[in-house]
C-alpha cells in the first residue's frame, strides 16, 4: 500500500508540474506576441510588395488613410507605394502640394498587389505633401 501511495503522489506531482509548464509557456507566448507590437506602415508596405525594401537612407513619409478606410502607403521622393482596394470606377491619382498649390504627378498603376507611381521630385522642389486621391476625394496623405 505504501508503494502505491508513493506512485500516486509522484503521478500527481508530475501532472501538476506539466500543467504549470503548459500554462507558463502559453503565457510567455502571448507576452512575446504582444511585445512584437503592430507592424509599421513601412513594414506593411514591404510585405505587401513582396519583400521590397525601402532604403533606410531615403527621405520618406508614411501615407495615412484620411477617408475613413484602411488603406496605407509610403512615399519617397521618387515613388509612391500604396495598399488600397480596387476602385469601382476611376483611378488613384498622386498629387504633390506646396503652400496650398497642388500639382498632379499622375495615375497609380497596379504593381505586386498594390499601387505604384514613380516620379522625379527634382522637378518639384519644395513640395512637401503627398496626396493620393480617388475621384477628387483625398484617400491618403503624408508630409515629408
Amino acid at each position: 500500500m505504501k508503494a502505491k501511495d508513493i506512485v500516486i503522489g509522484i503521478a500527481v506531482v508530475a501532472l501538476l508540474t506539466a500543467t504549470i509548464l503548459v500554462v507558463k509557456n502559453n503565457r510567455d507566448a502571448k507576452l512575446q506576441e504582444s511585445l512584437k507590437g503592430t507592424p509599421t506602415i513601412e513594414q506593411k508596405v514591404e510585405e505587401k510588395f513582396g519583400g521590397l525594401q525601402v532604403p533606410a537612407d531615403v527621405e520618406k513619409t508614411e501615407l495615412k488613410d484620411v477617408s475613413g478606410g484602411d488603406g496605407f502607403g509610403i512615399a519617397t521622393r521618387t515613388e509612391v507605394l500604396a495598399d488600397l482596394p480596387s476602385p469601382a470606377n476611376g483611378a488613384y491619382q498622386v498629387w504633390l502640394e506646396k503652400d496650398g498649390k497642388k500639382v498632379l504627378l499622375g495615375n497609380m498603376r497596379v504593381a505586386k498587389g498594390g499601387y505604384l507611381l514613380e516620379y522625379s521630385s527634382a522637378k518639384f522642389p519644395g513640395y512637401d505633401k503627398v496626396i493620393v486621391t480617388l475621384n477628387s476625394s483625398n484617400i491618403l496623405e503624408g508630409s515629408f
